[in-house]
Parts: C-alpha cells; structure tokens; sequence
C-alpha cells in the first residue's frame, strides 16, 4: 500500500499523541512536539517537508520493528 504525504502527516500526529510502543525513547524526534499546543503541532507537522516526513517515519518504522525484535527476545 502506498501512503501519500498526507497520509504520512496524519500518522505523525497520532506518534505525537503516543508512542505505540507505551514509553518513547528518548531519542525519538517528536518528543520535542509532545508538549506543544495542538494548533502549534499542526501548524508544525503541516509545515513539515515531504523529505523530513518520509524521515520521520522512517525513523518510527525501524524504531518500532527493532524495539519490537528487543521485546520478542527478552520474552
């Protein structure tokens, strides 16, 4: 399935409301997005370059499937 660049937006904006995995790292580049108001966040995601939001969810996709392979092993 292809997801457009909105699609990709909107998917930021739920990471932004929680992380899927409970408690994000600390290195995850939207902790610095979680605390601000909503219409900011928007205004921010929105404003994001399609560059920087195929980044940040290429980020979140390796994130997730790694943490997910830590949690397969440890168990």
């Amino acid at each position: 399935m292809k997801f457009t660049a909105l699609d990709k937006r909107i998917w930021i904006k739920g990471l932004t409301l929680e992380c899927p995995l409970g408690q994000a790292i600390d290195e995850c580049p939207l902790n610095a997005l979680r605390h601000l108001p909503v219409v900011q966040l928007n205004d921010t995601i929105n404003g994001l370059t399609d560059m920087q939001v195929n980044a940040i969810v290429n980020i979140h996709h390796h994130c997730y499937h790694d943490r997910i392979k830590e949690l397969k092993h440890a168990n």
